[in-house]
């Protein structure tokens, strides 16, 4: 489903341009929550990697949300959530930043490796807003973006079903298998 998305998104838009990023908007940092401090709930916690760290009983951020891992191996990986999450070791970009949450994710995951190119620090690697803002875009019209927006809104909605739907179904199995296995 993103790869159509994506291909709506390429048919739509030349972002090659010289204007940062950062004329539109910067990410915001997350918010450092250690783990002794985790209340337990069903929020994820983003932090450096590609799982959440943890999960947490609220939220930091609006549903959908972006999140750039800010830190270690996968410093700079781009993630959409479907659900409200605490941004931690990350930056993320949420409706009170922009209201084109899936125009600009697929722009982000078009420059996954310039962004993990601008990695700093040899021992372990950052991601900071500033680095995302630095990328040059091309001047955009506000209507085509929103358009686009809507556009892709009910697959990313469908997306994003998909994923509850996998995890309920998982959860399922994992009963299931820890039944069968502790009735013999």
């Amino acid at each position: 489903m993103f790869k159509l998305a994506n291909i709506i998104f390429q048919q739509s838009f030349n972002c090659n341009g010289n204007i940062p990023l950062s004329h539109y908007f910067l990410p915001k940092r997350g918010k450092n929550l250690l783990k002794k401090n985790v209340e337990p709930g069903a929020v994820p916690v983003v932090a450096g990697g590609l799982k959440p760290a943890a999960y947490h009983n609220i939220s930091n951020t609006e549903t959908p949300v972006i999140t750039i891992s800010a830190s270690g191996a996968n410093a700079g990986y781009v993630q959409i959530w479907g659900q409200k999450v605490w941004s931690s070791d990350s930056s993320y970009i949420d409706s009170s930043i922009t209201d084109n949450i899936y125009f600009w994710y697929i722009f982000l995951k078009s420059r996954q490796k310039q962004i993990f190119d601008a990695q700093t620090g040899s021992a372990q690697p950052h991601i900071y807003p500033k680095h995302i803002g630095n990328l040059l875009i091309s001047e955009l019209d506000e209507e085509q973006v929103q358009s686009f927006n809507k556009k892709v809104t009910p697959i990313f909605e469908k997306i994003f079903q998909n994923q509850r739907n996998n995890s309920v179904m998982e959860d399922v199995k994992n009963s299931l298998l820890y039944k069968f296995f502790n009735d013999y």
